[in-house]
């Protein structure tokens, strides 16, 4: 159905797979799919997870560095004659990247038959990487893009291709500064990196965490800042912003942006490390902030988790 609640236009189907938080084995998850009839080709997109927010580290005020954003999947394109597919295809749609283990499964694929033997893979979506945990002073580092798939790894699909794009990288978290920004990418990719985490400021200031840079006003894409850094030593700093899907845009989503660092002399309930949020589809997930020693530990943010759509026409 439409989403004004009209019947869907009887030229086309489209089927959409989205990947799993919940999944925490380093596993592949097969769903079969069966051409429809009465269709001559398809369109098939994939988009890779993206990794995990790195944490903010905790010590002294001037010493403690916030958590790199994770880098976002690649994404690839194929349009295909049904005629040249099976009669189904098996696809895995990448999971969130969980950050108590570190990258999983975050490749999207699709395939003739449930396995990578790359003769048998029509479309591949690489995952992106896990933004780095800060260390003292030193900052986590950026979380990799998700590579553009290549023939190596899909060569049933190779010849059908439309594009295969890289995924975006995360940002670095700051070291006594606000957390690293990230651009939305001009690349074709429709998904974006996860930004840092603040760190803890030697003085009587906070800072905030890296916030996503927008086109100005006026614009589809809406601003989608970090968190926000604390007014005072007993103000906890602001958590990051979860990615969400851009409406208006066909399809877009964001990554989660980074905590910010607590105050540089931070006490009482000013002592709380800031989450970075969540990735949206395909997104890195936002670092943690710096904190002062005596912080509550905030939980690592997720990296988004991957898609696959078909369109059969």
């Amino acid at each position: 159905m439409e989403p004004n609640g009209l019947p869907s236009s009887p030229h086309y189907e489209t089927f959409v797979f989205k990947g799993s938080s919940s999944r925490s084995a380093d596993d592949f998850n097969w769903v079969v799919w069966a051409k429809p009839p009465g269709k001559s080709f398809a369109t098939i997109i994939a988009i890779g997870g993206g990794g995990a927010g790195g944490n903010g580290a905790i010590g002294n005020a001037g010493g403690s560095a916030g958590g790199g954003g994770g880098g976002s999947g690649g994404m690839t394109i194929v349009d295909v004659p049904l005629s040249a597919l099976p009669s189904q295809l098996y696809i895995n749609v990448s999971y969130s990247d969980n950050p108590g283990t570190g990258n999983l499964i975050t490749d999207s694929v699709v395939a003739i038959r449930p396995e990578l033997t790359t003769i048998n893979v029509v479309a591949r979506a690489y995952g992106g990487g896990t933004g780095g945990n800060a260390n003292g002073s030193t900052a986590g580092a950026a979380g990799t893009a998700g590579s553009a798939a290549t023939a190596s790894v899909m060569m049933y699909g190779w010849a059908y291709r439309r594009s295969v794009i890289a995924g975006q990288a995360g940002s670095a978290g700051g070291t006594t500064s606000n957390g690293v920004a990230v651009t939305l990418p001009v690349t074709g990719a429709r998904v974006t990196g996860g930004t840092g985490g603040g760190g803890v400021p030697s003085g009587s200031t906070g800072t905030n965490g890296g916030a996503l840079t927008v086109p100005v006003s006026p614009s589809y894409f809406p601003s989608h800042p970090g968190g926000t850094a604390p007014g005072s030593a007993t103000t906890p700093p602001g958590r990051g912003n979860s990615g969400v899907s851009v409406r208006d845009t066909g399809m877009y989503f964001y990554g989660g942006t980074g905590g910010a660092g607590t105050f540089g002399t931070a006490t009482g309930a000013g002592l709380v490390q800031a989450a970075g949020g969540n990735g949206g589809i395909g997104s890195g997930g936002g670092g943690s902030g710096g904190a002062r020693t005596g912080s509550t530990l905030a939980a690592a943010s997720y990296g988004g988790p991957g898609m696959v759509i078909i369109t059969c026409y």
